[in-house]
């Protein structure tokens, strides 16, 4: 295959399916903003947020009609919060679709939870990450036992371990990894990061390990690029009272911080919808 066509959308559209023999089309979900601790200088209780999920799919000309007007919606990062200076949690991140049930050709991913405290799932193809629990398949840290399995990874939506201090969060393939709370954020190999919890680092996206960003500033994914990968998670707050790091682009989770009174939480990476065509 040559180099195929492309467009990218950073913001919610609509876009006319070109004549073409083949589409790939690539949906990613906003990943989740980062939360709070209990106490200032705590670094337990400072959850990053979970990535945002990734959905592939590929269709060819015999199931697309060129011409036709496709909807595009890309989901936002979870908005960033501020430490009221005791237990507050992150936004989850906005869903990105492409298309609709109507037109036959119908392509979501999820964002990521936001959430402090016990950590935040990653989002997946069919629904959110919530509290310790990855998108789908639903899956949780609480629900498994041993540090093997605590992390709970997945195909879709790593999990937050329920050992947080002990285990690195959950990994993921193409859901949003796992956000760290007392560790750093779980990675995913095609999809975004989680936030690292505080005083920790996010999680990586394009290697299937939990290591992430000593940055402190966001790390985007590859962009125009048919593999590209998802952004990495942001940075947790490094010390009291600093402000956590913003997930990168696509969907990376945002930086927990401590519960210093005003400390601001990282934002999530908004999501994105790629097109492909050749």
């Amino acid at each position: 295959m040559g180099s195929p066509n492309y467009q990218i959308f950073e913001r919610s559209g609509s876009f006319i399916l070109p004549q073409a023999l083949n589409f790939i089309v690539d949906v990613f979900g906003g990943g989740g903003s980062g939360g709070g601790g209990y106490t200032a200088g705590s670094a337990s209780a400072s959850s990053g947020g979970g990535g945002g999920a990734r959905n592939r799919q590929f269709f060819t000309a015999l199931t697309l009609q060129p011409g036709t007007n496709c909807p595009v919606v890309v989901g936002a990062g979870g908005a960033a919060v501020i430490s009221p200076g005791s237990h507050v949690g992150g936004n989850t991140g906005g869903k990105s679709s492409f298309g609709s049930p109507a037109l036959g050709i119908f392509v979501e991913a999820y964002g990521g939870a936001g959430r402090s405290g016990d950590g935040a799932g990653g989002g997946g193809i069919a629904s959110a990450g919530s509290g310790r629990i990855g998108g789908n398949p639903t899956i949780s840290g609480n629900g498994l036992s041993g540090s093997i399995n605590a992390n709970a990874s997945s195909d879709y939506g790593g999990a937050h371990g329920w050992s947080h201090g002990l285990t690195s969060p959950g990994n993921a393939v193409w859901g949003g990894g796992g956000a760290g709370a007392s560790n750093q954020g779980g990675g995913s190999i095609f999809s975004a990061g989680g936030g690292g919890g505080y005083q920790q680092n996010a999680g990586a996206s394009g290697q299937y390990a939990p290591g992430g960003s000593w940055s402190s500033s966001p790390k985007n994914g590859i962009l125009r690029a048919l593999q590209g990968g998802g952004g990495w998670g942001g940075r947790g707050a490094n010390s009291p009272g600093a402000n956590g790091v913003d997930g990168g682009l696509p969907g990376g989770g945002g930086g927990g911080v401590d519960g210093t009174v005003g400390a601001v939480t990282g934002k999530g990476g908004d999501g994105l919808v790629i097109i492909y065509w050749w």
